[in-house]
């Protein structure tokens, strides 16, 4: 996380850039894989969220009042059942004040400020989401199908997000850096692994263990294999050959 500064002027230069209506920023959820508590897909906060308010944690919302320059960080505390899983997590409000947000709210209120949103006759902003669970949270909101979601996001956001997101601070390039340096970590130890009888997987697995013992994750899922002219081919069994040429993206 960047200072507290950092996001309130991300979010003052959004509110220049956004002529009047609430803002509704999504953060994501957790993937769980097959039952609540296992989170074993990797959390990734949704990048805009994290662009304008900061936390990495799942369950928020980010609402951004342009007229009158109010900003609101929605979620629900954790409860006693939560703490067994995950331990001693800040409060909703302590995060607000890390990142400069003013006002805090439990997620029921987002249909409340929706509502009254809508009864003002004011714009409601939101960019395309891509995540099931979020569409459906939209479409309870606003009453907008999910297949008709796209379309209706709203395109003056996202001329104001992919303005400011294209201009990278001195500290986001630090970040880029040093995501680079956790590249060549990865891409340098599958030339030095591989060679004939060694598998794509076993090459693909070590290098994604180089992304996470340094404390990141891949962007995507890494790309280890011989078969080139397969897009996005995953790590297979089938072990190296001979004179084969192999692709790696990661």
């Amino acid at each position: 996380m960047f200072s507290k500064e950092t996001y309130i002027s991300r979010r003052a230069r959004l509110r220049e850039l956004v002529d009047s209506g609430i803002i509704i920023l999504f953060g994501n959820n957790e993937s769980p894989c097959n039952y609540p508590a296992n989170g074993y897909y990797p959390f990734r906060q949704d990048s805009s969220f994290l662009y304008f308010f900061g936390q990495n944690r799942d369950g928020l919302v980010g609402v951004i009042a342009v007229d009158n320059a109010t900003e609101t960080l929605i979620g629900n505390d954790i409860d006693i059942e939560d703490i067994v899983w995950y331990g001693a997590v800040d409060s909703i409000t302590d995060m607000a004040e890390q990142v400069g947000a003013g006002n805090t709210a439990p997620m029921s209120e987002l249909r409340n400020i929706c509502d009254k949103a809508v009864s003002q006759n004011r714009k409601i902003h939101f960019l395309p989401p891509y995540r099931h669970d979020t569409m459906i949270v939209i479409s309870d909101l606003l009453g907008i199908h999910p297949y008709k979601q796209k379309e209706a996001a709203s395109l003056e956001l996202i001329n104001a997000v992919v303005k400011l997101r294209s201009v990278k601070e001195q500290q986001e390039i630090e970040e880029i850096e040093r995501a680079c340096e956790i590249g060549y970590e990865m891409h340098t130890l599958a030339m030095r692994l591989t060679k004939p009888g060694i598998t794509e997987k076993f090459i693909g697995g070590q290098m994604t263990g180089i992304a996470q013992s340094l404390g990141a994750m891949t962007s995507f899922s890494t790309i280890f294999t011989q078969h080139g002219e397969i897009m996005h081919g995953c790590p297979s069994m089938e072990k190296l050959q001979e004179g084969r040429l192999v692709l790696c993206d990661a």
